[in-house]
């Protein structure tokens, strides 16, 4: 029987035992090999005990489909924790520094640009949301941190165009009146061409 090619994913699988004592996050590779088990050819050790013969319960997947919620149970001690798996996606700064992706960070830059202006907090998870989509649909892993920024201006120049020209003139690093009135005629133009 011919069996299917995975192609590596990066995971993070954070850990939260039952007792609510803080949990353990593990970044680990996720690969199925032939004889693998479920969940990969790396087995989640007990948080607890330390043992690796865990085994999955229950699963349920959440977060609109990005991550998968795992109840195991472990052999040795019988105790019961939680696993949570999703898909990394590294963000690659400017000076070569690689993170993970962050919509608590596309948050923050968007809500300095929209201070003083009335943009409700929703209105910002859903903005964060809509440029996570954007840059997941590349089907890269990797993404450069600027390509990041540019997901940030489409949705945020709909939201509050105020707002927009702040952000876009730190992002694209204006350096004139020039800037600015170029950035104001584009947003002029766009609203033209909807209305």
């Amino acid at each position: 029987m011919e069996r299917a090619t995975v192609v590596p994913l990066p995971v993070r699988v954070s850990s939260s035992p039952a007792t609510g004592s803080p949990g353990v996050t593990v970044v680990v590779p996720y690969r199925r090999r032939p004889g693998a088990d479920r969940e990969g050819s790396e087995r989640m050790h007990c948080p607890f005990c330390k043992n690796e013969d865990t085994r999955v319960v229950d699963s349920r997947v959440f977060d609109d489909g990005q991550a998968i919620r795992r109840r195991r149970a472990c052999a040795e001690c019988g105790r019961r924790f939680t696993t949570v798996e999703s898909a990394v996606l590294a963000v690659v700064k400017r000076n070569g520094v690689t993170e993970p992706f962050s919509r608590d960070k596309v948050m923050q830059g968007v809500r300095r640009a929209c201070q003083g202006r009335a943009v409700a907090e929703g209105a910002l998870h859903k903005l964060a949301q809509q440029v996570e989509d954007a840059v997941r649909s590349s089907g890269a892993a990797e993404i450069p941190s600027h390509e990041v920024g540019l997901a940030i201006l489409g949705p945020l120049r709909d939201l509050d165009e105020v707002a927009y020209l702040r952000f876009a003139s730190v992002y694209q690093d204006f350096s004139s009146i020039e800037d600015f009135e170029k950035a104001i005629r584009d947003l002029q133009r766009d609203r033209e061409a909807r209305a």
